[in-house]
């Protein structure tokens, strides 16, 4: 990829195989600061890849709520002001998730509604991302939820899951991150739980 088609993208850098394969690891933390983690990272020589970012993820499901019941979601995320726009399948699972690059959002949307899916629910986020080493690490401020950072590696072989968990929850601590700050549900869950 060439550094005009990175640019076009939002990206600062070449992704590599950071987001490739079919299985996501990764833990998201509460954090009271991400100014403090940022400069964690820039000390640490992290390389950012999109920063300023505002993402939308429209999340959608069949009439029949089938993914929901099956724990999977299909989720179109679009970011500006990049522009970028990502299908994401996530599980079953916490998992398992694959995604591809889409040229165009509107058009994206509404070929995704032609396959009889429908929209059910739309959720908004601010987010930097760097790379760290393997890692992937992601400072998110989440209107009406908090500021998070989460961190996570992607790969295609299964048996690498439980070692990646560990070193993910090594590199927490590396960052102070507490067991505590650990955050088990996904921001869409967090904020279903506020309108409750």
């Amino acid at each position: 990829m060439t550094g005009t088609d990175l640019q076009t993208k939002g990206m600062l850098c070449d992704p590599g195989d950071h987001f490739v394969g079919a299985y996501e690891v990764e833990r998201k933390y509460a954090v009271a600061d991400l100014e403090v983690i940022r400069s964690q990272l820039e000390a640490r020589g992290a390389v950012p890849f999109t920063l300023g970012n505002t993402e939308q993820d429209i999340f959608y499901d069949l009439a029949d709520r089938r993914l929901a019941h099956n724990d999977q979601q299909h989720v179109l995320r679009i970011m500006r002001p990049s522009g970028r726009a990502l299908w994401i399948s996530k599980g079953p699972g916490p998992d398992k998730c694959v995604s591809m690059d889409l040229p165009e959002a509107d058009q994206a949307h509404k070929m995704i509604v032609s396959l009889g899916f429908e929209e059910v629910e739309r959720f908004e986020k601010n987010r930097d991302i760097y790379f760290l080493g393997k890692f992937h690490v992601t400072l998110d401020d989440v209107p009406g939820l908090g500021r998070f950072i989460e961190l996570a590696i992607m790969t295609d072989d299964a048996d690498k899951l439980a070692e990646y968990e560990r070193e993910i929850a090594d590199l927490a601590d590396t960052f102070s991150l507490s067991p505590e700050a650990l955050q088990t549900q996904s921001y869409r869950a967090m904020q279903q739980a506020l309108k409750a």
